[in-house]
């Protein structure tokens, strides 16, 4: 096998080479640069095995991964800023999975308040047991005051008139057995005038006693009519103090209704607007996650358009890497020659 520099020593071979060189560069050298695809890279019939010189420019010149000496495939990687590819990757895969658990993250809508019970009317104000016992007390005062004036206007008149109707027969008695006596009448009959008077004295004692137990007993009924009369009074008093009780009650409850409708009103202003915030904060959460979204979704796109830039130079042949210009650097960029030989050529 002769080696590539003992070639030039040989005069065919050197016009040989020299006719492959002015062939390989009838045009300007081509830069490169490739997408993760292997290029279709134009073939010359019969020019298979002449050298290929391929002009390549990166930005890094770390992004080489061949060397002279190189024996590489065609599809072969010869270029590529790995490092950089393997950050955006990563960061392109970080942003995947923060897409993915933004999709996943559900926001759950508000319920719509809930509606309070309805407040129960108060019923119409209704004094009818009240003004019943009031009317049955006034009645029962009635009665008690007719009865001790009915009761106090003939009590003792019968026994008073037979009281007085004794005493009057007594009193003529007496006048009759001193008239008696003065016409000096006979013993026999004054003495039986005398046992009648004794008599009448008898009864007029007989009827007082009755007259005085009757006075007595009249003087219990009588206070006791005088009491019932103030226990009629004390009891429509009671009833009437009822009846102001339940006025009272009744405008305590209208009062109270008033708080309730008041507080009521108020309890449903709190709810509505608590919803207004649950709410907002969901129409906030979905802006901001729909804002994360759009927002990891540009960040993709641009790691994907400088995944998309980042050069990936793939050899046209199989061969090797006969030689590799020094690098030249402009505006950022760095270009360099890779010239590749057949691996047939030096049979």
């Amino acid at each position: 096998m002769l080696k590539p520099r003992s070639l030039a020593k040989i005069p065919f071979l050197a016009t040989f080479l020299l006719s492959l060189d002015i062939l390989s560069l009838t045009a300007k050298p081509t830069a490169y640069t490739y997408d993760p695809v292997v290029p279709v890279i134009p073939r010359v019939e019969g020019l298979e095995d002449k050298p290929l010189r391929l002009t390549v420019t990166v930005n890094d010149p770390s992004s080489l991964r061949v060397r002279e000496g190189t024996t590489v495939k065609e599809g072969d990687i010869l270029a590529d800023n790995f490092r950089e590819r393997s950050r955006l990757t990563a960061q392109k895969q970080t942003i995947i999975l923060q897409i993915a658990k933004l999709k996943d993250q559900h926001l759950i809508v508000p319920f719509p308040p809930r509606k309070l019970p309805p407040l129960k009317p108060l019923p119409e104000a209704d004094y009818i047991q009240e003004t019943a016992a009031i009317s049955q007390a006034k009645l029962r005062l009635q009665q008690a005051r007719y009865l001790l004036a009915n009761r106090s206007h003939w009590l003792n008149r019968p026994k008073d008139a037979a009281y007085k109707q004794t005493m009057s027969k007594v009193e003529q008695q007496k006048q009759m057995l001193k008239s008696m006596n003065d016409l000096k009448m006979q013993s026999e009959v004054v003495q039986h005038e005398e046992a009648v008077l004794k008599q009448l004295q008898n009864d007029y004692e007989k009827v007082g006693l009755d007259l005085h137990q009757s006075n007595s007993q009249q003087s219990q009924e009588i206070e006791q009519l005088k009491i019932n009369i103030q226990l009629a009074e004390s009891e429509l008093e009671q009833k009437q103090a009822a009846l102001e009780d339940a006025k009272y009650r009744r405008r305590m409850q209208e009062f109270q209704a008033s708080v309730d409708v008041r507080n009521r009103a108020q309890q449903e202003e709190q709810i509505a607007l608590e919803h207004s915030r649950q709410m907002a904060l969901y129409e906030q959460q979905r802006r901001d996650k729909n804002y994360q979204m759009a927002e990891l979704d540009v960040q993709q796109h641009q790691i994907e358009d400088k995944l998309a830039d980042l050069p990936i130079v793939r050899s046209p042949r199989s061969g090797y890497i006969k030689y590799i210009r020094p690098w030249v650097g402009k505006d950022g960029k760095y270009t360099t020659t890779l010239v590749i030989f057949s691996v047939s050529a030096l049979h």
